[in-house]
């Protein structure tokens, strides 16, 4: 009967890494594996960084191209944006007395329609 030990051994044993056709690799295999993917890795984060620096870059001629054009907006409009908007709020006169004939209106359909309902 088997005491602890070989059974650690045993166990141990079946816990080799596997290939994907399900052969068990020897140990330098298994070491070359690792190191394939290893460098595999590495030339995908150093393609990432590359990506991130070119991203980085264009988004900063962007938001320098950006600048430029709210710029030239600008000066063709000769007014900032918040005297353009205080601009359009006082091009509109406010409006007490169309207010007033609509409340009177809505209150009017709605008697209306009470008294027929009512009948």
């Amino acid at each position: 009967m088997p005491d602890q030990k070989q059974k650690k051994a045993m166990a141990n044993d079946w816990k080799e890494p596997y290939e994907d056709d399900s052969v068990t690799l020897g140990p330098e295999e298994a070491l070359h594996r690792e190191i394939e993917k290893t460098k595999a890795l590495k030339v995908e984060r150093l393609q990432l960084k590359d990506t991130i620096e070119k991203l980085r870059a264009e988004n900063a001629t962007l938001a320098e191209s950006h600048r430029l054009l709210g710029k030239k907006i600008d000066t063709l409009d000769g007014t900032t944006n918040d005297e353009t908007v205080s601009q359009s709020r006082s091009d509109y006169p406010p409006a007490p007395g169309w207010a007033f004939f609509l409340l009177i209106f809505n209150l009017t359909a709605a008697g209306v329609l009470l008294f027929f309902l009512l009948i």
